[in-house]
């Protein structure tokens, strides 16, 4: 009868699943590489991204139904849900059916199109505005929470009370740090904060009855702004079960609330079995059902009967002790498949720094929230409730840095070692249920498992993926960070991406895995983003020798990274002239910013010389390159990283006449820019240079001769 009853239901799934495409999505199909003029509503708020705005829209075109978009575009046009909006621009399946491309995470949020709008955007009016009620709710309550807390930490408590990160984001420094330590689902609204928010409903409100008609509309406010995330509701339904089985007399079943969850998510958009969110959420939320509880009666049968647990606030300090340390390992079962294959990485402070966290969260979270609610009505009060609040939230953030400040914090799965050991931690403890084995017969699997992961971190050093000299351009989306090896020695180039990927734990992630753990130079051709956010992490996780860069000329962001270096012992050098390092047996020139100085040309020029000899200008553009060879003398090179990613505005034809590159890098990524050029690409080709792409080929590895 179970499998009977899963196979009709994995039936009905496939063909809903089929309905949902042929009446939702397939009526959008014929925009895809299309350039059209539309009609559209916008369903959120924008969001600044490096270079540009983006914002979610319904799509109508041509009468058909209206499907969901995600829009990129540059003007600084004003939107707020419910606008009527009318532009043109060039669109993009996300479903990734056609052609073999990849599937776009944007289809598990609804938006089922890509549109990069070329020119402005005109509104036209507005439609439904109280139905957008809750997202404004929620952008008010943010900005009030930048009016009560200080504006280093504003940016935490906006993530954590409504999961507004965009400040959150831009601080490089602390989300890496969150990511280190394992607690960056804290910032990530889900069950957890749903279960706080009932919890201290749950204080106020003793009546059940009573607790049952407030905690219903409240619940769904919260889940209506934070955009009924994936694993926001699914905790949201699940406590809709527990409240109301009381009232309908029957007992609730978890696992029949999980399942139930998870079915109304799917029916609601099929594609969303493909988000991280969603699968994490509910895969902690599994793990703990079934495995937490017995985890903490494993552990209290250890200490039942010792002296010591007789003591009543003892016996206080171990449950909490032993139960959060349960949930934390119960939620990890699962979750850790999926992290590895979705991000490339476990953190193994994780628990520590949960252990020594949550509780602080379990009262930021409510109280910042009541705090901003208040604020509405008397702001010194918010302001007051504010105060001890911002306290919480500073132990959290101190915790998370020292934690993942930690050598070993994360590791990455892509190392063999790391993988086999943990294959091996699974294949363990699924053997031992199955042989019945009893609590304490796990310890020496543990101290077994702990002793093999010292080893696998003390052994892998002396296992380098790297040889002799080599230049590795490494895959870091739209954006750039190259790694220099000259025999034990190593230098990096940039480190930097806009397209949603980390550069920072991306070239941490590749030291690690050369047995790297600290670096001669970290050199910065420039200050945009997409060349210098992952700085700040890879500074917090190896050390750095000498920090090479131009004069930062006010940059906020170099400053911050400035102070990070010298916080850890790091030499800095102003390239103000030509400058000469010797990186093991290779010469390194730097070049200081020649030419116009407009923006991209206020960078470094960096020329490896020796048996692999390589040119990198950052985003230097064709006039920048003309001075550069009138400053210096280029020889003919091996390796030309193509600047700017491939615009057609770099690697200009007397560049390449004059270094003659066997073979040409360009780092590149989803973009809307355009990179690389077919210009670009002609001008490579012609000179009888071999080109490799990043977005295509992954990292791309240059060894000596």
């Amino acid at each position: 009868m179970r499998v009977f009853i899963f196979l009709i239901s994995l039936a009905v799934g496939f063909i809903w699943s089929w309905a949902y495409t042929s009446v939702f999505i397939k009526p959008s199909w014929h925009l895809h590489e299309e350039t059209a003029f539309v009609t559209a509503v916008v369903t959120g708020y924008p969001a600044e991204r490096a270079r540009g705005y983006r914002v979610d829209a319904d799509i109508r075109h041509d009468g058909r139904s209206s499907v969901g978009a995600r829009l990129y575009y540059y003007n600084e046009t004003k939107l707020e849900p419910g606008d009527i909006i009318e532009f043109t621009a060039r669109f993009r399946r996300t479903d990734g059916v056609k052609e073999g491309e990849r599937f776009d995470p944007l289809s598990s949020r609804g938006a089922f199109l890509a549109a990069y709008v070329s020119g402005d955007l005109k509104v036209t009016g507005s439609e439904g505005r109280q139905r957008y009620f809750p997202q404004r709710l929620a952008v008010k309550v943010g900005d009030m929470i930048g009016n009560l807390f200080p504006d280093e930490l504003s940016p935490f408590m906006q993530a954590l009370v409504i999961g507004r990160r965009e400040s959150l984001d831009r601080d490089t420094s602390l989300s890496s740090s969150l990511s280190a330590s394992g607690i960056m689902h804290v910032v990530a609204i889900s069950g957890m904060h749903v279960s706080f928010l009932m919890g201290f409903l749950g204080v106020v409100v003793r009546n059940k009855r009573a607790f049952s008609f407030v905690s219903m509309p409240i619940l769904f406010l919260f889940m209506a702004m934070t955009g009924f995330a994936a694993s926001v509701t699914r905790a949201g339904i699940m406590q809709i079960f527990l409240v109301c089985a009381p009232v309908f007399k029957r007992e609730n079943d978890s696992i029949t609330s999980l399942s139930a969850a998870l079915f109304i998510l799917l029916a609601a958009n099929p594609y969303s079995c493909a988000s991280a969110g969603l699968q994490l959420s509910f895969a902690a939320t599994l793990g703990i059902m079934l495995f937490s509880p017995r985890i903490c009666s494993g552990a209290s049968d250890v200490f039942r009967g010792k002296r010591f647990y007789r003591n009543r606030l003892a016996r206080a300090l171990i449950s909490f002790v032993v139960s959060s340390l349960a949930t934390t390992v119960g939620a990890l079962i699962f979750t850790i498949p999926l992290t590895v294959v979705h991000f490339g990485y476990v953190s193994l402070i994780a628990p520590v720094t949960n252990l020594l966290t949550l509780w602080a969260v379990s009262l930021a979270f409510p109280f910042g929230l009541a705090a901003s609610l208040l604020g509405f009505v008397f702001e010194p009060l918010g302001s007051a409730i504010a105060f001890p609040v911002g306290y919480l939230v500073r132990y959290i953030i101190i915790v998370a840095r020292a934690m993942s400040a930690v050598p070993y914090s994360i590791i990455y799965s892509s190392n063999a070692h790391i993988l086999f050991w943990l294959i091996y931690i699974y294949a363990m403890f699924v053997t031992l249920p199955l042989m019945r084995a009893r609590a304490r017969q796990y310890l020496y699997p543990a101290c077994l498992s702990a002793v093999l992961l010292c080893a696998v971190i003390i052994i892998s050093p002396y296992f380098p993926t790297a040889g002799n000299s080599s230049i590795t351009v490494l895959d870091v989306g739209q954006g750039q960070s190259i790694v220099i090896n000259s025999g034990r020695h190593t230098a990096v180039i940039d480190c930097g991406s806009t397209s949603g990927e980390s550069a920072g734990a991306i070239a941490h992630e590749f030291l690690l895995n050369q047995g790297v753990a600290s670096i001669d130079f970290l050199i910065l051709t420039h200050f945009h983003a997409d060349h210098m956010n992952g700085v700040e992490f890879l500074l917090g996780r190896v050390g750095v020798s000498a920090l090479a860069l131009p004069d930062p000329e006010g940059s906020f962001l170099a400053e911050d990274i400035i102070e990070l270096a010298r916080r850890r012992g790091t030499d800095i050098i102003y390239v103000t002239e030509p400058l000469r390092v010797e990186l093991g047996d290779m010469p390194i020139m730097l070049y200081p910013p020649l030419g116009a100085m407009v923006e991209n040309e206020k960078g470094l020029s960096v020329l490896t010389l020796g048996d692999l000899c390589s040119l990198i200008t950052g985003d230097m553009s064709a006039s920048g390159e003309r001075a550069l060879l009138r400053f210096a003398v280029i020889p003919p090179i091996d390796l030309l990283v193509a600047g700017h990613h491939g615009s057609r505005h770099s690697t200009s034809e007397e560049l390449l006449a004059a270094a003659s590159p066997n073979i040409a890098a360009i780092s590149v990524g989803r973009n809307s820019y355009g990179h690389p050029s077919a210009e670009t690409l002609e001008r490579l080709e012609s000179f009888g240079a071999a080109v490799y792409r990043t977005d295509l080929l992954g990292n791309i590895t240059v060894t000596e001769k």
